[in-house]
């Protein structure tokens, strides 16, 4: 993962396909999980634990929002959901919704993704210089053929899905 470098030194991050692991195979130590796992309150592993508490502190929200695997995978996913519904943004983000919540969003929550997506479109827009720096986070390269301002938008409203508590708590 992108965090072993600080969290497990001297560890270097994994290239490639193993840089992808799911979080079952990441490394663990006794005393110190990796810093994303702590921030989810991770259960220390010199207990055994019945049940996980549930929380949602500011910080999951930050990790969520800023980790480079967490921008990285919502601008995947962007450009994935652009060209499965041949760029019609409104689509993708409701299609992002679904995967990302299990369930179709109501009329209201379409109206707010499809006015989110509008608002970070016309940013990026007017913002080039950014629209490409968020195709340059993490490993995976970006997709062609598709406008860097509209995979950008895309990938900020994933983004903020993914921090969303439907998407992170499972209740």
């Amino acid at each position: 993962t992108y965090d072993m470098p600080e969290s497990f030194k001297p560890e270097a991050a994994d290239t490639g396909d193993a840089l992808y692991r799911r979080s079952l195979y990441t490394f663990w130590r006794r005393t110190g999980p990796g810093p994303v796992l702590e921030t989810f309150d991770v259960p220390k592993r010199v207990v055994c634990v019945a049940r996980r508490d549930v929380t949602n502190t500011p910080l999951h929200a930050l990790v969520l929002l800023n980790g480079p695997q967490f921008v990285e995978a919502s601008r995947v996913l962007a450009e994935r959901l652009l060209v499965e519904h041949a760029g019609r943004g409104d689509d993708a983000v409701a299609a992002a919704f679904e995967r990302l919540t299990s369930r179709a969003p109501d009329a209201a929550e379409r109206t707010i993704l499809a006015r989110m997506l509008a608002e970070q479109a016309e940013w990026y827009r007017g913002h080039p210089d950014a629209a490409a720096q968020v195709l340059t986070v993490g490993q995976t390269p970006p997709r062609g053929g598709l406008a860097a301002a509209d995979v950008a938008a895309a990938a900020g409203v994933v983004n903020a899905l993914m921090s969303y508590d439907g998407c992170v708590v499972k209740r």
